[in-house]
């Protein structure tokens, strides 16, 4: 059932088998996971708006606009469209090199390998509702047009898709309807309290608006509230850090951009590498090199999408606005022939975008999209409709290759307490972000050998995103942020290497634990969701079989 904090007595006092915090994907697949147990759960969810944080360090999106609170978490942030006017995520599983302890990578490895996750990567997919657990790029290929790349140090994964519905909808839905679960709106859990002993907690303070609090008693307590509040929470608490780990090693997947010149002789289609339809699911191709090249070369993992060049649309783009601000400020822009020729080259591209937005406000007007044969691609990546693109009667003859690669745990890299105050009066999340010298060393060098191997394929020429950066100054151009908070409480068997357990709990404490994005120890380069609810499920099975027993 869904109940507002602010209806509730402030002085009231709330009992749960397990109190949950946070209500995103990883909160709800606990609560959802529990449920059938009998046990009761009850799960705080805060404001929809997350709240506000400082950054400092290289430049990194506000924290507000890269997380949300209340229910569904961040989900209402995706913005991969999976079918017309339905959003989602791409999925994939960590690859095992993910979990390993790999040579001149300080502080990596999980404190367990991939294979005791792929049960509960099974369980994820049908959380996700993503279709089949599949990842084997022989399943995905539709000769002869979309053949994976494979062989001769190239190596090829897929990702998957889900709709955001399996979360803001189904999760969510099933849990109102509940009696043994509780979701507790615009709660915001203020401060963790443990025992005289300080062996485990003995309640929760939340607030649902300032000089308003209630508490809140369970037999056990899992934070499942991101990578920047769960370490928030733990700090205001003052538990869990003896070892100063709490907030370190955040991480995220910044992108940069490749670009590949396709040989006119080339055999190869790029077909496998766009968004297609297999057995009714969407999948999508991403090229690699394979995991011995990694280990061989000490390099931190990394993958590349490929979508077909939008140089003149891009281009008409800008054209088409310096004519329009031109025309406000009745005068000519600059090179007014090229700028005019520019817009005129890309006509039907804005011309589409137009259509695409207003049909999207007006929905009776979407059967007329018909008429462009673009209508049906998506954006997926978030950069332009352009998913689909195989199916279309021209090929592009370049791509750009955005090239996702992963972080290594730095502890210096980080999330503590800043100067500025929420509504509440405590310190909100600081960042302190970089792009460190190794992670753009790493890339580089793996776009060197994708490059060549691309070139004894026959396939093309690959521009590096050094060569590419004015300067080569690579870390100007890198897109440092997908929304992923990783790393910030991390997961290590030891307790002066880890906040927390191989199971999530809290060494020292014993009834806390957590969840999430933020116990990864090293986080790949995938998107990290799917990993999210297979930890989350994980967590439940240990709670129902061996804390709540």
């Amino acid at each position: 059932m869904l109940i507002a904090a602010r209806d509730l007595a402030g002085d009231a006092s709330l009992e749960a088998d397990v109190c949950v915090v946070g209500a995103g994907p990883a909160g709800l697949v606990v609560a959802s996971e529990l449920e059938p147990s009998g046990a009761s759960v009850l799960v705080l969810a805060g404001p929809d708006e997350a709240p506000s944080g400082e950054v400092e360090g290289e430049p990194y999106p506000p924290l507000a606009e890269t997380h949300l609170g209340g229910v569904g978490g961040s989900v209402p942030l995706w913005t991969s469209e999976v079918a017309r006017g339905s959003l989602g995520a791409r999925y994939a599983p960590l690859a095992p090199i993910d979990f390993e302890e790999r040579d001149g990578m300080p502080r990596s490895g999980w404190p367990f390998g991939r294979e005791a996750l792929d049960p509960f990567y099974t369980r994820a997919h049908e959380l996700c509702e993503a279709g089949l657990f599949e990842y084997d790029p022989a399943a995905a290929a539709a000769p002869p047009d979309a053949v994976p790349v494979v062989g001769d140090g190239i190596a090829t994964g897929v990702f998957r898709f889900g709709r955001a519905d399996a979360f803001i909808r189904t999760q969510t839905d099933r849990l109102a309807r509940s009696e043994a679960a509780r979701i507790l709106t615009g709660a915001v859990a203020t401060r963790i309290r443990t025992s005289d002993d300080g062996r485990e907690v003995r309640d929760v303070e939340v607030a649902s608006e300032p000089g308003r609090g209630l508490r809140v008693r369970a037999r056990a307590y899992v934070l499942a509230a991101g990578g920047i509040e769960n370490p928030r929470l733990l700090l205001l608490s003052g538990i869990g850090n003896d070892h100063d780990l709490v907030g370190r090693c955040f991480m995220d997947h910044p992108t940069v951009r490749c670009r590949l010149e396709l040989d006119p002789r080339a055999e190869t289609a790029l077909g496998f590498y766009d968004v297609r339809l297999v057995a009714d699911e969407p999948v999508l191709g991403h090229l690699a090199l394979p995991e011995e090249t990694l280990r061989a070369e000490g390099l931190l993992n990394s993958g590349f999408i490929a979508v077909p060049a939008r140089d003149r649309a891009a281009r008409a783009a800008v054209a088409a606005q310096a004519l329009a601000e031109g025309m406000r400020a009745r005068r000519l822009p600059d090179r007014p022939l090229r700028t005019a020729a520019e817009a005129a080259a890309g006509a039907g591209s804005i011309a589409y975008g137009v259509h695409r937005r207003l049909a999207r406000g007006v929905p009776a007007l979407a059967p007329t999209l018909r008429v462009w044969p673009r209508s049906r691609l998506l954006d997926t990546h978030g950069i332009g409709a352009i998913a689909g693109w195989s199916t279309l009667r021209r090929q592009a003859r370049a791509f750009d290759l955005y090239h996702i690669f992963e972080q290594a745990p730095d502890p210096e890299r980080r999330v503590s307490l800043g100067t500025e105050r929420d509504r509440f009066g405590l310190p909100v999340a600081r960042l302190h972000w970089f792009i460190g010298a190794r992670e753009l060393d790493s890339a580089n060098r793996t776009e060197e050998l994708l490059r060549d191997a691309l070139a004894r394929r026959g396939l093309g020429r690959l521009r590096t995103a050094r060569e590419l950066a004015p300067g080569g100054d690579v870390a100007s151009t890198a897109h440092p942020s997908v929304h992923h908070h990783l790393g910030t409480t991390r997961m290590h068997a030891e307790e002066r290497r880890g906040v927390v357990d191989a199971n999530g709990r809290v060494h020292g404490l014993a009834n806390l634990f957590v969840t999430g994005g933020s116990v990864f120890p090293t986080a790949g380069f995938v998107n990290p969701t799917l990993t999210i609810v297979a930890l989350a499920a994980r967590l439940s099975a240990h709670l129902r079989q061996d804390v709540l027993q």
